[in-house]
Protein backbone atom coordinates (compact mmCIF):
# COMPACT_ATOMS: atom_id res chain seq x y z
CA UNK A 1 0.00 0.00 0.00
CA UNK A 2 1.31 3.64 -0.91
CA UNK A 3 1.47 6.03 2.17
CA UNK A 4 0.35 9.38 0.65
CA UNK A 5 -0.27 12.75 2.38
CA UNK A 6 -4.06 14.08 3.75
CA UNK A 7 -3.48 17.35 2.90
CA UNK A 8 -0.45 19.79 1.92
CA UNK A 9 -1.13 23.42 3.20
CA UNK A 10 -1.98 25.81 0.05
CA UNK A 11 -4.03 23.65 -2.13
CA UNK A 12 -7.33 23.82 -2.79
CA UNK A 13 -9.99 23.66 0.23
CA UNK A 14 -10.54 26.67 1.87
CA UNK A 15 -13.06 29.24 1.75
CA UNK A 16 -13.08 33.26 2.51
CA UNK A 17 -13.74 34.12 6.15
CA UNK A 18 -16.08 37.51 6.31
CA UNK A 19 -15.07 40.02 9.36
CA UNK A 20 -18.24 39.76 10.42
CA UNK A 21 -17.95 35.91 11.55
CA UNK A 22 -15.40 36.70 14.20
CA UNK A 23 -15.08 38.01 17.56
CA UNK A 24 -12.07 39.27 19.00
CA UNK A 25 -11.62 38.08 22.98
CA UNK A 26 -13.99 34.72 21.92
CA UNK A 27 -12.06 31.41 20.69
CA UNK A 28 -11.54 30.51 17.29
CA UNK A 29 -14.18 28.04 15.40
CA UNK A 30 -11.62 27.25 13.20
CA UNK A 31 -8.05 27.51 12.07
CA UNK A 32 -7.28 30.32 9.98
CA UNK A 33 -4.91 30.31 6.89
CA UNK A 34 -4.07 33.17 4.32
CA UNK A 35 -5.45 32.63 1.14
CA UNK A 36 -1.93 31.02 -0.63
CA UNK A 37 -3.02 28.28 2.46
CA UNK A 38 -0.35 29.72 5.01
CA UNK A 39 -1.58 28.60 8.72
CA UNK A 40 -2.33 31.84 10.37
CA UNK A 41 -3.95 31.51 13.97
CA UNK A 42 -4.83 27.66 15.41
CA UNK A 43 -8.20 26.72 16.54
CA UNK A 44 -9.64 27.88 19.69
CA UNK A 45 -6.93 30.74 20.04
CA UNK A 46 -8.42 34.03 20.78
CA UNK A 47 -7.93 37.49 18.92
CA UNK A 48 -6.97 39.89 21.38
CA UNK A 49 -8.60 42.73 20.16
CA UNK A 50 -10.87 44.46 17.68
CA UNK A 51 -7.63 46.49 16.37
CA UNK A 52 -6.21 43.01 16.35
CA UNK A 53 -9.34 41.79 14.13
CA UNK A 54 -9.16 44.82 12.11
CA UNK A 55 -5.37 44.80 11.64
CA UNK A 56 -6.10 40.59 10.76
CA UNK A 57 -8.07 41.72 7.56
CA UNK A 58 -6.55 44.29 6.85
CA UNK A 59 -2.59 42.77 5.98
CA UNK A 60 -4.00 39.33 5.32
CA UNK A 61 -7.21 37.34 3.78
CA UNK A 62 -8.27 34.91 6.35
CA UNK A 63 -9.55 31.59 4.89
CA UNK A 64 -10.61 28.45 7.00
CA UNK A 65 -11.02 24.86 5.44
CA UNK A 66 -13.86 23.46 3.98
CA UNK A 67 -15.41 21.52 6.53
CA UNK A 68 -14.16 18.11 5.19
CA UNK A 69 -10.63 18.97 5.37
CA UNK A 70 -8.45 19.64 8.37
CA UNK A 71 -5.00 20.37 8.05
CA UNK A 72 -2.76 18.45 9.76
CA UNK A 73 -1.74 20.22 13.10
CA UNK A 74 1.43 18.80 15.02
CA UNK A 75 0.26 19.53 18.34
CA UNK A 76 2.90 20.63 20.43
CA UNK A 77 5.06 20.41 18.05
CA UNK A 78 7.46 18.12 19.64
CA UNK A 79 8.44 15.52 17.00
CA UNK A 80 6.21 17.00 14.02
CA UNK A 81 9.04 15.87 11.74
CA UNK A 82 10.00 12.22 12.86
CA UNK A 83 6.27 11.39 12.93
CA UNK A 84 5.84 11.72 9.06
CA UNK A 85 9.18 10.65 8.06
CA UNK A 86 8.93 7.92 5.76
CA UNK A 87 11.17 4.86 6.78
CA UNK A 88 13.71 2.63 5.53
CA UNK A 89 14.93 5.53 2.69
CA UNK A 90 18.76 6.71 2.63
CA UNK A 91 17.03 9.95 2.74
CA UNK A 92 14.76 10.88 6.12
CA UNK A 93 11.72 12.44 3.82
CA UNK A 94 8.98 13.43 5.57
CA UNK A 95 5.41 13.15 3.28
CA UNK A 96 4.47 17.02 1.74
CA UNK A 97 8.21 17.70 1.61
CA UNK A 98 9.35 20.17 -0.67
CA UNK A 99 12.21 19.09 -3.38
CA UNK A 100 14.17 21.18 -5.65
CA UNK A 101 14.38 19.31 -9.12
CA UNK A 102 16.90 19.36 -12.27
CA UNK A 103 17.02 16.53 -15.07
CA UNK A 104 20.04 14.93 -14.03
CA UNK A 105 22.81 16.11 -12.22
CA UNK A 106 25.00 17.94 -15.07
CA UNK A 107 22.32 19.82 -16.75
CA UNK A 108 22.04 23.85 -16.98
CA UNK A 109 18.31 24.12 -16.61
CA UNK A 110 17.26 25.95 -13.87
CA UNK A 111 16.02 24.48 -10.90
CA UNK A 112 12.08 23.57 -10.39
CA UNK A 113 10.33 22.38 -7.60
CA UNK A 114 8.13 19.61 -6.74
CA UNK A 115 6.26 17.61 -3.54
CA UNK A 116 6.88 14.44 -1.84
CA UNK A 117 3.06 13.03 -2.09
CA UNK A 118 3.92 9.27 -0.92
CA UNK A 119 6.12 6.49 -1.41
CA UNK A 120 5.98 2.61 -2.64
CA UNK A 121 6.90 -0.24 -0.25
CA UNK A 122 9.88 -0.74 -2.29
CA UNK A 123 11.12 2.77 -1.74
CA UNK A 124 9.87 4.38 -4.93
CA UNK A 125 9.14 7.92 -4.42
CA UNK A 126 5.48 9.96 -5.41
CA UNK A 127 5.62 13.19 -6.41
CA UNK A 128 4.22 15.73 -7.72
CA UNK A 129 5.03 17.22 -11.18
CA UNK A 130 7.85 19.50 -10.82
CA UNK A 131 6.94 23.09 -11.94
CA UNK A 132 8.79 26.29 -11.38
CA UNK A 133 6.29 29.51 -11.40
CA UNK A 134 3.91 28.97 -14.76
CA UNK A 135 6.50 26.54 -16.36
CA UNK A 136 6.43 22.96 -15.85
CA UNK A 137 9.86 20.62 -16.30
CA UNK A 138 9.49 17.78 -19.32
CA UNK A 139 9.79 14.84 -17.72
CA UNK A 140 9.41 11.24 -19.08
CA UNK A 141 10.53 7.74 -18.23
CA UNK A 142 14.40 6.94 -18.10
CA UNK A 143 15.14 10.75 -17.42
CA UNK A 144 17.44 11.06 -14.38
CA UNK A 145 16.40 14.11 -11.51
CA UNK A 146 18.77 15.48 -9.14
CA UNK A 147 16.80 16.69 -6.45
CA UNK A 148 17.84 18.81 -3.15
CA UNK A 149 15.90 18.98 0.07
CA UNK A 150 16.20 19.76 3.86
CA UNK A 151 14.23 17.85 6.38
CA UNK A 152 16.42 18.92 9.54
CA UNK A 153 19.71 19.70 10.13
CA UNK A 154 21.22 18.92 7.10
CA UNK A 155 20.65 18.96 3.16
CA UNK A 156 20.27 16.41 1.38
CA UNK A 157 21.44 15.70 -2.39
CA UNK A 158 20.76 12.52 -4.05
CA UNK A 159 19.31 11.30 -7.92
CA UNK A 160 16.46 9.14 -8.98
CA UNK A 161 15.21 7.45 -12.21
CA UNK A 162 11.21 8.53 -13.55
CA UNK A 163 10.04 5.18 -13.51
CA UNK A 164 7.19 6.07 -14.83
CA UNK A 165 4.49 9.36 -15.25
CA UNK A 166 0.64 9.47 -14.52
CA UNK A 167 -2.03 11.75 -15.53
CA UNK A 168 -5.16 9.78 -13.41
CA UNK A 169 -6.18 10.31 -11.13
CA UNK A 170 -4.00 12.64 -10.38
CA UNK A 171 -0.58 13.82 -11.72
CA UNK A 172 2.17 12.40 -10.14
CA UNK A 173 5.45 11.01 -11.15
CA UNK A 174 7.41 7.70 -9.70
CA UNK A 175 10.95 7.75 -9.16
CA UNK A 176 12.97 5.25 -7.97
CA UNK A 177 14.48 4.30 -4.64
CA UNK A 178 16.59 7.57 -4.04
CA UNK A 179 20.60 6.84 -5.31
CA UNK A 180 23.92 8.25 -4.74
CA UNK A 181 23.15 10.19 -1.20
CA UNK A 182 24.81 13.31 -0.37
CA UNK A 183 24.69 14.74 3.21
CA UNK A 184 25.81 18.12 4.09
CA UNK A 185 25.76 19.90 7.58
CA UNK A 186 24.02 23.35 7.37
CA UNK A 187 26.11 24.87 10.27
CA UNK A 188 23.90 28.58 9.56
CA UNK A 189 20.23 28.72 8.06
CA UNK A 190 19.38 32.24 5.79
CA UNK A 191 16.94 34.62 6.22
CA UNK A 192 13.98 34.38 4.31
CA UNK A 193 10.87 36.66 3.36
CA UNK A 194 7.65 35.68 5.07
CA UNK A 195 3.98 36.48 6.35
CA UNK A 196 2.69 34.80 9.21
CA UNK A 197 0.99 36.19 12.05
CA UNK A 198 2.57 35.95 15.46
CA UNK A 199 1.42 36.43 19.40
CA UNK A 200 3.60 38.92 21.24
CA UNK A 201 3.77 40.14 24.86
CA UNK A 202 6.00 41.22 26.93
CA UNK A 203 8.45 39.41 29.36
CA UNK A 204 10.25 40.28 32.52
CA UNK A 205 12.78 37.83 32.19
CA UNK A 206 13.98 37.96 35.68
CA UNK A 207 9.84 37.40 36.50
CA UNK A 208 8.19 34.23 37.87
CA UNK A 209 7.26 33.39 34.22
CA UNK A 210 10.12 30.93 33.10
CA UNK A 211 10.56 29.44 29.60
CA UNK A 212 9.51 25.92 30.33
CA UNK A 213 6.78 26.45 32.17
CA UNK A 214 5.21 28.74 29.61
CA UNK A 215 5.95 26.69 26.62
CA UNK A 216 4.14 23.47 28.79
CA UNK A 217 1.60 26.10 29.68
CA UNK A 218 0.89 26.80 25.54
CA UNK A 219 1.45 23.05 24.31
CA UNK A 220 -1.36 22.26 27.07
CA UNK A 221 -3.32 24.81 26.05
CA UNK A 222 -2.83 23.58 22.21
CA UNK A 223 -3.82 19.83 22.95
CA UNK A 224 -7.56 21.55 24.47
CA UNK A 225 -7.74 23.46 21.52
CA UNK A 226 -7.76 27.07 23.34
CA UNK A 227 -6.28 29.10 24.34
CA UNK A 228 -3.73 30.30 27.10
CA UNK A 229 -5.19 30.33 31.02
CA UNK A 230 -2.53 32.26 31.98
CA UNK A 231 -1.63 29.47 34.98
CA UNK A 232 1.77 28.74 35.47
CA UNK A 233 3.84 32.70 35.81
CA UNK A 234 2.22 34.00 33.08
CA UNK A 235 -0.48 36.47 33.96
CA UNK A 236 -4.18 36.29 32.19
CA UNK A 237 -3.99 39.99 32.18
CA UNK A 238 -0.78 40.76 30.29
CA UNK A 239 -0.78 42.77 27.25
CA UNK A 240 -0.86 40.50 23.95
CA UNK A 241 -0.26 41.71 20.53
CA UNK A 242 -1.11 40.21 16.88
CA UNK A 243 2.23 41.09 14.53
CA UNK A 244 3.75 39.70 11.64
CA UNK A 245 6.42 38.05 10.76
CA UNK A 246 8.33 39.77 8.01
CA UNK A 247 11.35 37.18 7.78
CA UNK A 248 12.58 34.86 10.04
CA UNK A 249 16.04 32.28 10.20
CA UNK A 250 16.51 29.76 13.11
CA UNK A 251 18.03 32.49 14.58
CA UNK A 252 15.35 35.36 14.84
CA UNK A 253 12.63 37.09 13.49
CA UNK A 254 11.37 40.20 12.04
CA UNK A 255 8.68 41.49 12.73
CA UNK A 256 5.79 44.16 11.81
CA UNK A 257 3.60 45.49 14.75
CA UNK A 258 0.64 48.02 13.98
CA UNK A 259 1.99 50.28 17.04
CA UNK A 260 5.27 50.56 18.93
CA UNK A 261 6.17 48.31 21.97
CA UNK A 262 5.87 49.15 25.22
CA UNK A 263 8.84 51.71 26.32
CA UNK A 264 11.22 49.76 28.22
CA UNK A 265 10.28 46.84 26.24
CA UNK A 266 13.48 44.85 25.94
CA UNK A 267 12.14 41.18 25.68
CA UNK A 268 9.07 39.53 23.76
CA UNK A 269 7.35 35.94 23.75
CA UNK A 270 6.79 35.00 20.45
CA UNK A 271 4.03 32.71 19.30
CA UNK A 272 3.58 31.70 15.48
CA UNK A 273 3.01 28.53 13.82
CA UNK A 274 4.87 27.11 10.58
CA UNK A 275 4.23 24.88 7.79
CA UNK A 276 6.59 21.55 7.45
CA UNK A 277 5.85 19.00 5.17
CA UNK A 278 2.12 18.27 5.96
CA UNK A 279 2.62 18.87 9.58
CA UNK A 280 1.73 22.93 11.12
CA UNK A 281 4.00 23.43 13.60
CA UNK A 282 3.23 25.27 16.80
CA UNK A 283 6.27 27.27 17.64
CA UNK A 284 7.05 29.41 20.98
CA UNK A 285 10.32 30.95 22.32
CA UNK A 286 11.36 34.30 23.79
CA UNK A 287 13.24 37.09 22.16
CA UNK A 288 15.70 39.95 22.97
CA UNK A 289 14.44 43.23 20.76
CA UNK A 290 17.83 43.89 18.58
CA UNK A 291 16.21 46.12 16.24
CA UNK A 292 13.81 49.28 16.37
CA UNK A 293 12.39 51.25 13.71
CA UNK A 294 9.46 53.26 13.55
CA UNK A 295 7.14 54.79 12.59
CA UNK A 296 7.08 53.85 8.77
CA UNK A 297 4.49 55.70 6.92
CA UNK A 298 2.06 53.96 7.39
CA UNK A 299 2.47 54.18 11.05
CA UNK A 300 3.75 50.55 11.39
CA UNK A 301 6.88 49.84 13.84
CA UNK A 302 9.55 47.37 12.67
CA UNK A 303 11.64 45.56 15.36
CA UNK A 304 14.32 42.50 14.96
CA UNK A 305 14.28 39.53 17.56
CA UNK A 306 17.18 37.34 18.11
CA UNK A 307 16.09 34.17 19.70
CA UNK A 308 16.79 33.75 23.41
CA UNK A 309 15.33 30.84 24.52
CA UNK A 310 13.67 28.22 22.00
CA UNK A 311 13.86 24.75 22.59
CA UNK A 312 16.14 22.32 20.20
CA UNK A 313 12.79 20.73 18.26
CA UNK A 314 11.14 24.18 17.75
CA UNK A 315 14.30 25.86 16.20
CA UNK A 316 14.28 22.59 13.73
CA UNK A 317 11.00 22.99 12.60
CA UNK A 318 12.02 26.49 12.00
CA UNK A 319 15.11 25.47 10.37
CA UNK A 320 12.89 23.01 8.39
CA UNK A 321 10.17 25.99 7.17
CA UNK A 322 12.97 28.01 6.31
CA UNK A 323 14.85 25.74 3.82
CA UNK A 324 11.39 24.87 2.97
CA UNK A 325 10.80 28.26 1.66
CA UNK A 326 14.46 28.51 -0.18
CA UNK A 327 13.67 24.97 -1.72
CA UNK A 328 10.74 26.59 -3.43
CA UNK A 329 12.16 29.11 -4.69
CA UNK A 330 13.56 28.21 -8.29
CA UNK A 331 15.98 30.99 -7.64
CA UNK A 332 17.25 29.42 -4.72
CA UNK A 333 21.00 27.62 -4.79
CA UNK A 334 21.65 24.82 -2.80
Amino acid sequence: MMQSSRHIAGAPGFIAVNRRELDAHAPLSWPLFDADGTPLLAQGECIPSEADLDWLFTMFAPHRPLPDIEPGEAGDGAESASMTYLHGLPVPLPIGAWLQVRVAPGAELSRVRARLVGRAPNGMLLITPPTGGEARLPVVAGDRLALWTFPGDNLYEFVCDVHSVHRAPFEYLVLSRPMQVRETPVRRTPRVDTRLVARVSPVDESGPATFQGMSAQLRAAAALGRGDDGEDGASPDAPEWLVMVRDISAEGVGIMAQSPLPAGCRHVALQFRVPVGADIVPVFGMAAIRRTEGPCSDGSWLYGLEFTRIDARNRAAVRCFVYELRLADPRARG
